[in-house]
C-alpha cells in the first residue's frame, strides 16, 4: 500500500474505533480492530499517530504488557489527504527527521524497558516455581519415608499378633485337654492329662489348688 492512502486507512480505523466505543471511549485490543480495518501493525501505528496529531483521538492508555488500549474519541470527521501528508517526510529533509528519530529512540527505549521487566518477571516466576518444586519433592520424600516406616510397623505388629494368636490357641487347647470330663468314682485319674505348655500348667495348678 502506498503511504499516500494513509488518510483512508486512518479514517477506516477511526470508524472502527467509533463503532466499538462507549460514551466516546474505546477500550480493547487495538491490534484486533486494526486487522479488521485492513491495517497491519506498522500502518496501524502510523494511523494512530496521525489521528492523535490531528486531534481526532487521544490515546489514554497504550496496550502494553497485556493491558487494553484506551482511546478517547474526540472527532469522527474523515481524515483529509492534506492532513495525512503531514506524516510524509519533507523533500528538503528539514521538517521532521530529528523528531522521527527521537520517536524511534523513545520507542526502542520503551521496548527495551518492557522486555527487561518481562525478563525479570519471568526469572522471578522461574525461581518461585523451582523453589515450590524442590519443596514438593522434599515433602514427597518425607511421606515416602513415613509410609515405609508405617508399613514396617504394620508388618511387625502382624507378626507379633500372629505369634500371640498361636500362643493363645495352644494355651486354649492345653486347658481344654486339662479340663476334660470330670473323673467318676471308678476312674479317678481319667481327667488328668499331660500339659506341655508352661503357662497352661501354671493355670491348671492354680485351678487344682482351689485358690481361685
Amino acid at each position: 500500500m502506498a503511504r499516500t492512502n494513509l488518510h483512508e486507512l486512518a479514517t477506516s480505523l477511526l470508524d472502527s474505533l467509533s463503532s466499538l466505543a462507549s460514551n466516546g471511549r474505546f477500550e480493547g485490543k487495538l491490534r484486533t480492530v486494526a486487522a479488521e480495518a485492513g491495517l497491519n501493525s506498522v500502518r496501524s501505528a502510523e494511523a494512530i499517530k496521525l489521528l492523535e496529531e490531528i486531534g481526532r483521538i487521544q490515546v489514554v492508555q497504550r496496550g502494553r504488557r497485556g493491558r487494553d488500549t484506551i482511546i478517547a474519541i474526540k472527532s469522527t470527521d474523515p481524515v483529509r489527504l492534506e492532513e495525512a501528508e503531514t506524516m510524509l517526510p519533507s523533500r528538503g529533509g528539514r521538517r521532521t527527521p530529528r523528531l522521527r528519530y527521537d520517536d524511534i529512540g523513545r520507542a526502542v527505549v520503551d521496548r527495551l524497558l518492557e522486555l527487561s521487566r518481562d525478563d525479570a518477571l519471568r526469572a522471578a516466576q522461574v525461581d518461585a516455581f523451582d523453589n515450590q518444586n524442590r519443596q514438593a519433592h522434599a515433602r514427597v520424600e518425607e511421606l515416602e519415608v513415613a509410609l515405609g516406616e508405617a508399613q514396617a510397623r504394620e508388618t511387625d505388629l502382624r507378626i507379633k499378633l500372629k505369634a500371640a494368636q498361636e500362643a493363645l490357641d495352644r494355651a486354649e487347647e492345653n486347658l481344654r485337654r486339662a479340663m476334660g470330663p470330670t473323673p467318676g468314682p471308678r476312674a479317678p485319674e481319667q481327667g488328668a492329662s499331660s500339659v506341655d505348655d508352661d503357662d497352661a500348667r501354671a493355670v491348671l495348678d492354680i485351678l487344682r489348688s482351689g485358690r481361685v
